[in-house]
């Protein structure tokens, strides 16, 4: 029995040294600045070309990084349009939260909140991600977001916390990334912002791993 009890101790105790060397790797990541600007990302991507729209100041505090922007997306071919909205920092794990909050702070209901995945040829890989929908009067809108730990993504925002621990304990100094892309429902036809929203993350996943490292 008293051998149990000392393995029980040695184990809180390792869990709680670990615990406090992770945040303490946090906290130093928080005062570095980034290296990177996601603003470099492409503004034309095959046939679409974008227009940055305005981040206030107070949302750019909001986010705590001004490592961040939002871009009309137009598609010349069949004139579809989606937003793009990254939000990225090297050193602030913070920066990365769920967006339905500031959805519902702006007046939007969320009528629909399911998961869903989008399949990517290149590179080939299954994209798990939460899929919103948004009215506001006479007003819907389909969002598609997921996170990005690194070279990973998922749809699970405690998850990625925990891979940004893992990472960082392990001396790697992961980046964090909140990845939305949101279209209007046109015509009342959600199948096709839906398969809008799909064709356009397929074709700048190859960017998010390019811009966003």
């Amino acid at each position: 029995m008293k051998k149990n009890s000392n393995q029980f101790v040695l184990i809180c105790v390792t869990m709680a040294a670990t615990a406090v060397i992770s945040w303490f790797l946090f906290f130093k990541q928080a005062v570095e600045k980034d290296t990177v600007d996601i603003n470099n990302f492409p503004k034309v991507i095959g046939t679409w070309t974008s227009v940055d729209l305005p981040i206030t100041k107070d949302e750019f505090a909001i986010l705590e990084t001004n490592n961040a922007f939002v871009r009309l997306y137009t598609n010349s071919a069949d004139h579809a349009k989606v937003y793009l909205y990254l939000v990225y920092s090297q050193t602030n794990r913070k920066v990365a939260h769920p967006p339905e909050i500031c959805y519902t702070g702006n007046g939007m209901s969320i009528t629909e909140d399911v998961h869903d995945s989008i399949t990517v040829q290149n590179p080939p890989l299954t994209i798990q991600a939460n899929r919103l929908r948004l009215s506001k009067g006479g007003f819907s809108q389909i969002a598609y977001y997921w996170f990005k730990v690194g070279g990973a993504f998922t749809s699970n925002y405690w998850k990625q916390q925990v891979l940004i621990a893992v990472d960082t304990l392990l001396g790697k100094h992961p980046s964090s990334a909140l990845v939305r892309i949101s279209a209007n429902i046109t015509d009342r036809d959600t199948e096709r912002t839906i398969r809008n929203i799909k064709t356009f993350t397929g074709l700048i996943t190859p960017d998010l791993f390019k811009y966003l490292p």
